[in-house]
């Protein structure tokens, strides 16, 4: 699947693994295993033809960058109930917080520690919530 960068610079990936792309304005063929740091980061998915799949107006390019935010927070969320849900001890450090390093390997792509802090009290919220309900 082709995507092109959400912006008139490239948009440079790099994953836990080691593998790079760069993904340039005009659009690129992005293999599996960048596609999901590609949206996470604001990548715009292209057609064959070289025309966005969801054509975006003025004020849905202004909202695209927080909705890239807010896709990768929501990635980062969910990787957090994935090591919550598992039975790795090596996933949550001696003060009960998400092992950084064990997070990027699950998610997929790089977080810093303060992305992964502020998903973590906001998983451990809607989990108290959900215990409360």
């Amino acid at each position: 699947m082709k995507f092109r960068s959400p912006g008139e610079q490239p948009l440079h990936i790099g994953l836990t693994s080691g593998h790079t792309l760069v993904i340039p304005p005009e659009g690129v063929e992005v293999p599996d295993m960048f596609r999901r740091e590609a949206i996470s980061r604001g990548a715009e998915p292209l057609a064959d033809t070289g025309a966005l799949i969801a054509p975006a107006g003025d004020a849905a390019q202004a909202g695209s960058g927080q909705a890239a935010a807010d896709k990768r927070f929501a990635l980062i969320k969910e990787a957090l109930r994935t090591m919550l849900n598992g039975a790795n001890e090596e996933d949550f450090n001696d003060g009960g917080k998400p092992a950084l390093q064990r997070l990027k390997a699950v998610a997929g792509f790089n977080i810093t520690r303060a992305e992964a802090d502020e998903a973590w009290a906001q998983v451990q919220a809607e989990e108290a919530e959900a215990d409360n309900g």
